[in-house]
């Protein structure tokens, strides 16, 4: 769902995993958000499987419900049929699973070949700001080197990329970009990452309700 806030100034664009809440109009324009959209596991939803058959049981019963589809990113098997499946929009931290990095390149989740399927498809892959926010130390660091890959990857070969909170509150739209300068985004980039959500999310229109 998407919360709609009067005469916007910056078209930039927010998804939070949770229950549509309202936000009022003031408050998107001081975090420089026109919309907010909701995974809400209603009219969308974030599948998370470790397997290509429930995946797809899970694609299907949700493509049904006319649903908008997200995956988590899981294995190689469910991140290749993820990107497979052009019933789903995005696959989300393809990259978090990963334990061991290779010995001359990162373990991301995505490679050429993924990252081909993906612009052939027309599926995003996701960066969640509030998963990397959450993260401290090492983990954070080698996290953030297997993100920095990935992003290299889909600028080379097309792919979109949706740049969002993903968790239960709001960021700040000048964080988001500020966040896909640092992992290596082009300007070009990080504007296209913050405005993706709204033409996934084309199909669902509401208006905001003042807090």
């Amino acid at each position: 769902m998407l919360c709609l806030a009067s005469k916007p100034q910056i078209k930039m664009f927010d998804v939070l995993i949770s229950e549509k809440r309202s936000f009022s109009a003031e408050k998107l324009s001081k975090l420089g958000f026109e919309n907010v959209f909701f995974i809400d596991q209603q009219e969308a939803v974030l599948i998370s499987a470790d397997n290509k058959q429930a995946l797809g049981n899970a694609v299907s019963r949700a493509y049904s419900k006319k649903q908008i589809i997200f995956v988590l990113g899981s294995n190689d098997e469910v991140n290749r049929a993820a990107l497979e499946n052009k019933r789903v929009s995005a696959l989300l931290n393809p990259e978090q699973t990963r334990k061991k990095d290779f010995m001359h390149s990162r373990n991301s989740g995505l490679n050429h070949v993924l990252c081909k399927l993906a612009s052939q498809n027309n599926i995003a892959i996701g960066i969640s700001f509030e998963d990397i926010t959450n993260l401290k130390g090492i983990e954070r660091a080698e996290r953030l080197g297997r993100i920095m890959q990935n992003i290299m990857l889909c600028r080379k070969y097309n792919t979109k990329i949706l740049l969002a909170s993903f968790g239960k509150n709001l960021s700040s739209c000048y964080d988001l970009r500020s966040l896909g300068f640092s992992l290596g985004m082009t300007p070009s980039q990080a504007k296209s990452s913050l405005e993706l959500a709204t033409k996934i999310f084309k199909k669902i229109h509401s208006k905001i309700i003042e807090a």
